[in-house]
């Protein structure tokens, strides 16, 4: 049975240090518009609803392929702040 060669780390290291800048491009970020540092608190909290309202929440969030707390705080959200903006 042949040896199975393991990679060398230090040998990698080499390659990417002495490869060429064009390599890895020119990358400019702005870090203060990450989405770490300017998404909406959130706040865990224990709430009851309707089974049947649930399920249709649900049932909704699968087949958009997004969770359903996302689904029920983008509701509320329009529901009751942007109803302030249009009053």
């Amino acid at each position: 049975m042949a040896t199975i060669k393991k990679p060398n780390l230090k040998n990698a290291i080499k390659r990417v240090i002495n490869s060429s800048e064009n390599h890895f491009g020119n990358l400019e970020i702005d870090l203060t518009t990450l989405p770490c540092l300017t998404k909406i608190k959130k706040e865990k909290i224990t709430a009851n609803f309707d089974v049947d309202l649930l399920t249709e929440i649900r049932n909704f969030a699968s087949k958009n392929s997004v969770s359903y707390t996302s689904v029920m705080n983008d509701t509320l959200r329009k529901v009751f702040l942007d109803r302030k903006k249009a009053s």
